[in-house]
């Protein structure tokens, strides 16, 4: 299978080389082509580096967005014809930079990210908020943990979405497990309960609530 990934950032990078280590084809783009360039030579011929956003989807199963959360919005609007049933995996937390270097949210407290992102997409984009629970560092030091993997949290409102991306976490090496709809995207961000928790399937299932 093929994965478009948008994006050479910390995050990005640490994605595409676990689902290449799992086997997974990918097309990578990012504003700064050079980190893309790196990011390919660095997985071998698993990955390829497209021409420009729009290029990356051509052939591609699934699409991940690792982006900052501000430049999500544009680069949607630049892809949004090429979503039309296609799987787009969001990890991004709405988060931003101030001027004395803290970290600041960009979205009242109450609304999540999730549903913010949904309603920037074109109908029949299948959206699942995942693959930004860890920090890049923890997510490639948990990745194909063994004998029992890691759990990688994931939000979503479409059953096909949920399919789609639960393939994708395995492939990168995590154990998937849903913890409602993108309304609840805002427990797997930055300062969120599910945030930078590497647990396994029994103590995720007791921290969503389940058996």
């Amino acid at each position: 299978m093929t994965t478009a990934i948008i994006g050479a950032g910390g995050i990005g990078s640490a994605i595409a080389r676990q689902l290449a280590a799992g086997g997974e084809t990918l097309r990578l783009s990012s504003a700064n082509h050079q980190s893309a360039q790196t990011l390919a030579a660095q997985i071998g011929r698993a990955a390829v580096v497209a021409v420009d956003n729009r290029d990356a989807l051509r052939g591609a199963d699934a699409v991940i967005l690792a982006l900052r959360f501000a430049a999500l919005k544009g680069v949607i609007g630049e892809i949004a014809d090429l979503l039309t049933d296609t799987l787009l995996a969001v990890p991004s937390n709405p988060l931003a930079v101030d001027a004395q270097g803290n970290l600041r949210r960009l979205l009242p407290n109450e609304q999540s990210s999730g549903k913010v992102v949904a309603g920037w997409l074109p109908t029949g984009t299948r959206l699942a908020m995942a693959f930004g629970t860890l920090s890049a560092d923890l997510f490639e030091s948990s990745a194909h943990r063994s004998p029992e993997p890691a759990v990688l949290f994931y939000a979503s409102d479409d059953d096909r979405a949920g399919e789609d991306v639960e393939r994708l976490i395995r492939t990168a090496g995590f154990e998937p497990m849903k913890i409602g709809g993108t309304e609840q995207s805002g427990r797997l961000e930055v300062g969120g309960d599910l945030h930078d928790r590497v647990v396994g399937p029994a103590e995720a299932l007791s921290l969503i609530g389940g058996v």
